[in-house]
């Protein structure tokens, strides 16, 4: 589903529960858009807006993709979370974890809501 507003930044604060570390608020930019010509498929483009000096040790990048695909009956679904590091630790995992399914259920509930505003 696609929100309408492609490319558009958009800022959240998403709540991330680590073990070891406790809840930890995560100020997020990222930007949706449609994947070529690919029906199905979307990208969100993060940046996690934290300074050099405030980021967590466990956090291996603050930039990264987020690629969600889903067949044409809309009965399959893939998500794939895209990196500049080739290493990562449990915390950074969980993290991408939560961040990929926060991002698909508001852009999910942003389209639902805009369908019902068009009727």
């Amino acid at each position: 589903m696609v929100s309408g507003k492609e490319n558009m930044v958009k800022e959240v604060n998403v709540l991330v529960d680590l073990p070891d570390f406790g809840i930890v608020t995560l100020p997020l930019a990222y930007t949706w858009r449609v994947d070529g010509n690919r029906p199905g498929v979307y990208v969100a483009s993060c940046k996690i807006m934290l300074s050099t000096e405030n980021q967590p040790e466990w956090l291996y990048t603050s930039t990264f993709n987020i690629t969600y695909g889903q067949n044409d009956d809309s009965n399959a679904s893939m998500v794939s979370v895209c990196t500049d590091q080739e290493s990562t630790n449990r915390y950074h995992e969980m993290m991408l974890s939560i961040v990929s399914s926060y991002i698909k259920l508001r852009e999910d509930s942003l389209c639902l809501t805009q369908q019902k505003l068009s009727v």
